[in-house]
């Protein structure tokens, strides 16, 4: 089988593709669960959700 350099090249943008991905999404993970820490002793005013009629 001949070596073909344009498959390698391929490969490695395949796999460089994938490594940033994953930062990315671990980035934004990071940023959501400490955004989440940091507001969790907020409570929710659920009664504020409804419509009020009149």
């Amino acid at each position: 089988m001949e070596h073909n350099p344009h498959d390698e090249t391929k490969l490695i943008a395949v796999i460089a593709l994938l490594v940033s991905v994953l930062l990315v999404v671990s980035i934004l993970f990071g940023i959501t669960y400490l955004s989440d820490l940091r507001h969790i002793d907020q409570e929710v005013d659920a009664k504020s959700c409804y419509i009020k009629g009149g």
